[in-house]
């Protein structure tokens, strides 16, 4: 709903969102910031004139929600991107709300045919979706774990728009010398080697539900997905665990992960984490204060709990 200190460029960018990105109808957007359909109108053809809308979303440092610049005031954070919350109360749609914003900041902030590390899940999977059927660049995807099936299965669109290096391995090794010998093969160094000169990365951030990716894709068995929450985790970047302040919770079954560590994160450059919703805001706030991202992609629901809570 509209406020009386809402900003007109904050009213044409939420029209624009609604109107363009969720398919609402100019009545739907009406109702929903407590305005006339007259305004609205007029708010779209604004969102023409200003260069608001050009396929994406232009959202610039200077005409950033209010919301953004409280968030990365009170955070740390080096940018975030903040969308309206959706309507629908569907996981599904809600996850792929979040990854299409996500596709439209990189694809606004990166230069053209970018180098971009990627995190497994379901979120970076339809980010890379999204990405393909909007941009005409052709990104180079660089994996941070193993998993080759992992990256393939929600990435049918990336074959013939993007370059793709997966780390030829298992997520998981059946001992940590296997861990260690596949990280000495030269393919795998190599790929290391790309992760430091990435233009971004981007990452998920797991919660402790029990529909996490970890345990639908079978990462985590379930007893030690229990386990882990009674140790106190909070959450997961990369199938690390760690607790309310982001202090990694180290188990057996660290050591068998082929996966880029927490904290090498810091060390690559732009690293985006698109992530949003109640179950995970325990899990955004600790990778937020860890700095296992520096840019959040997020919905105004859990930017305003972020904002209240650290």
């Amino acid at each position: 709903m509209a406020t009386g200190i809402e900003t007109e460029k904050e009213l044409i960018i939420r029209a624009a969102w609604y109107y363009y990105i969720q398919k609402k109808t100019q009545k739907d957007i009406a109702e929903k910031l407590n305005i006339s359909r007259m305004l609205v109108l007029r708010l779209l053809e604004k969102a023409e004139q200003e260069g608001v809308i050009q396929i994406k979303i232009k959202n610039k440092h200077s005409d950033r929600l209010e919301i953004e610049q409280q968030l990365i005031q009170k955070t740390g954070l080096k940018d975030a991107f903040v969308i309206p919350d959706p309507e629908s109360q569907d996981p599904n749609q809600f996850t792929d709300t979040l990854a299409h914003a996500g596709a439209l900041y990189i694809d606004e902030y990166f230069a053209d045919n970018p180098v971009i590390n990627v995190g497994y899940g379901d979120t970076t999977g339809r980010v890379m979706n999204h990405f393909a059927q909007m941009s005409e660049k052709r990104p180079t995807y660089v994996s941070l774990t193993g998993g080759v099936s992992i990256y393939l299965l929600n990435t049918k669109a990336l074959l013939s728009s993007a370059n793709l290096y997966l780390i030829p391995a298992p997520f998981k090794a059946s001992t940590k010398e296997m861990v260690q010998a596949i990280s000495s093969e030269a393919a795998v160094i190599e790929i290391a080697q790309m992760h430091k000169n990435a233009a971004c990365t981007i990452i998920g951030i797991g919660g402790m539900n029990d529909d996490a990716t970890v345990i639908k894709s079978g990462i985590i068995p379930k007893t030690d997905f229990d386990f882990l929450k009674i140790r106190g985790a909070v959450g997961d970047v990369l199938a690390h665990f760690f607790d309310k302040d982001g202090t990694p919770i180290i188990t057996t079954a660290e050591e068998h992960l082929i996966s880029y560590s927490l904290e090498k994160l810091e060390g690559l450059n732009n690293v985006i984490a698109i992530a949003g919703g109640k179950k995970k805001y325990e899990a955004i706030r600790a990778a937020v204060k860890a700095r296992y991202c520096n840019i959040l992609v997020t919905n105004e629901s859990t930017a305003d709990w972020l904002i209240h809570s650290i």
